[in-house]
């Protein structure tokens, strides 16, 4: 089939999956049930549709505008006040996955920019965004940023209950 009746069938269930993870009000419902009805139908039907190169440019014009519209310049003040604390633990992820990056690359496991975005920390929708921009296996990052993402959604609740009750 061609990728326009795929890009028209990942959005139909893109749109659905999203609206029935947001009325389970979980957490990132409407990113997980998205990603969650596409893969069940890919996985049903066993097919697999490319998407337009143009819907990367869409996605990412989309993407830019989430990020800058959440920006407020109260954030700077804020910023100041616990810079430390956002430095020390953006340096720790950042190299924790640079490390992680370079044992699988050195295992064999994964190529360099596919081993990089797949541990880097962050938001899965620009890390995704990213692989699907750059020469990586954007399944794999996928699989990456997926399993970390339920993982802690599933034990946030538990965490709170544990440590900060």
């Amino acid at each position: 089939m061609n990728s326009i009746f795929g890009m028209t069938l990942y959005l139909v269930l893109g749109i659905l999956g999203g609206f029935l993870g947001s009325k389970l009000k979980i957490t990132g419902g409407v990113l997980i049930g998205a990603m969650l009805s596409v893969i069940f139908v890919k996985m049903l039907v066993n097919a697999h549709w490319e998407i337009p190169k143009q819907f990367s440019f869409v996605l990412q014009v989309f993407l830019g505008i989430m990020v800058g519209s959440t920006f407020q310049p109260d954030m700077i003040k804020i910023l100041s006040k616990i810079a430390i604390p956002v430095i020390v633990s953006t340096l720790v992820l950042v190299c924790t996955g640079i490390l992680l990056s370079v044992l699988f690359i050195k295992l064999g496991i994964l190529d360099t920019g596919t081993a990089y975005l797949g541990t880097s920390p962050g938001a899965m929708s620009a890390l995704l965004v990213l692989a699907l921009d750059s020469d990586t296996d954007a399944t794999l990052v996928t699989c990456f940023h997926f399993v970390r993402v339920v993982f802690i959604v599933l034990t946030t609740p538990f965490i709170f209950k544990f440590f900060f009750d």
